[in-house]
């Protein structure tokens, strides 16, 4: 069970006046971009028509009023500018939705053909075929996900005035303080992660997949029998080191921006000793659902770790619902959704068992470790925590040494 902390008070912690930066002095206007950079204006219309015509993010504005930094929706005089750029970002969406839509729709079409005419007209090659769950995924990711943000936006536009903005500002404020948190754990899983990448590209240079790489350290399975010469083909360890590898670039990418995201999130909220418990334990339950639901696919990759990441914070919030507002929280929800479909299109080439291992097994995590609260506090570290998750990372560490080792031996 775990604690509160008592940093926080009866508001959370990024709702607290300090929780920005103070504004700068020289210019009693401005606004700053999300790469930290100052915007400094001369006036309240000077303000307006920059905020309006930036091609730039607003994160923080700054105006007489406040002693700190704010997010915009609390300047009343952004309203107007920022749900312009709203509507603007609602059409961008929209339109290449629609174009990108066209383009990979067409893609989709020829490669569902290609796979049914290669197949002798077998009707089960149009969803096993992973050229064609490939194009799906990205008709899906590029075309109708971008159209459906831009209409629902528009609908939203529809039914709100630029006044009601203000209702944003909690949202505003969260995404904003979180963006600005230090996340040194965060960064040494990805770190774990880019230093096996690193010898994967070194290893498989020149080809489209990481595939020497893959044998020497991945989860084979029974695919180990295709490969005699590698003694250790059904080796225990490589339940751990599997989950530091990847099976391309993309496949990296993709992990690492979610970790990224998530680790913050959870390292923030729910503090470094259980992201790194979460990772490794869910990274392992991963492996154990994909060897037993999968058997005959080689499995690699850092999604079951991701997954039960995306579990235990959906868990953990909804426990703790005081301390992220409803929308962030919906938004996790929508993350979860979001890899069912993503899963579902991309069943032939996606390990689906590892996903829902990990994220069965981060969603027990925070029901067991940690009780339903009220408070607007964050829990506090406790020191068996503190062992523990020192534990958990040198695991995390010595998978990727391992992983690493084994590569280039």
């Amino acid at each position: 069970m775990n604690g509160t902390s008592s940093v926080e008070g009866d508001v959370p912690v990024w709702a607290l006046p300090d929780a920005f930066p103070s504004k700068p002095e020289g210019a009693d206007f401005g606004y700053v971009d999300p790469k930290g950079n100052l915007h400094p204006a001369t006036c309240a219309e000077d303000l307006v028509q920059k905020v309006g015509g930036s091609r730039d993010g607003i994160d923080l504005v700054w105006t007489p009023d406040d002693d700190q930094m704010v997010v915009p929706e609390q300047v009343s005089v952004l309203h107007k500018p920022l749900r312009a750029r709203l509507k603007r970002r609602a059409e961008l969406d929209c339109s290449d939705g629609l174009r990108m839509g066209l383009v990979f729709g067409v893609i989709m079409l020829w490669t569902l053909y290609a796979a049914w005419s290669n197949s002798g007209g077998e009707m089960s090659a149009l969803y096993s075929h992973q050229l064609t769950g490939l194009a799906a995924l990205l008709l899906f990711m590029f075309g109708l996900l971008p159209l459906y943000e831009g209409l629902k936006m528009r609908r939203h536009l529809l039914k709100t005035e630029a006044s009601d903005l203000v209702d944003e500002v909690p949202d505003a404020q969260f995404d904003s303080w979180l963006h600005r948190q230090k996340v040194p754990v965060t960064y040494f899983l990805l770190a774990c992660l880019l230093l096996c990448g690193l010898v994967q590209v070194y290893l498989d240079w020149g080809s489209a997949e990481f595939k020497e790489s893959i044998i020497q350290a991945g989860l084979l399975k029974t695919a180990a029998l295709n490969y005699p010469q590698q003694a250790d083909g059904a080796a225990w360890w490589r339940m751990f080191t599997a989950p530091m590898l990847h099976g391309n670039a993309i496949h990296f990418l993709m992990n690492a921006g979610g970790i990224l995201y998530l680790g913050r999130r959870t390292e923030t909220l729910a503090r470094w000793p259980h992201l790194l418990m979460v990772y490794l334990g869910s990274m392992w339950v991963g492996g154990l659902a994909s060897f037993y639901w999968i058997p005959d696919k080689v499995a690699v990759g850092a999604s079951g770790g991701l997954m039960g990441l995306l579990g235990f914070m959906l868990v953990f919030e909804l426990l703790h619902p005081r301390l992220v507002p409803k929308p962030a929280r919906r938004r996790l929800l929508a993350g979860v959704v979001l890899m069912v479909v993503i899963g579902f299109l991309g069943m032939s080439f996606i390990d689906n068992a590892a996903h829902a291992g990990g994220l069965l097994a981060g969603m027990g995590y925070a029901g067991i470790v940690f009780p339903a609260s009220a408070s607007f506090r964050r829990p506090e570290t406790m020191k068996r925590d503190r062992v523990v998750g020192i534990f958990s990372g040198v695991g995390i560490f010595a998978a990727a040494i391992t992983a690493v080792l084994k590569m280039l031996a």
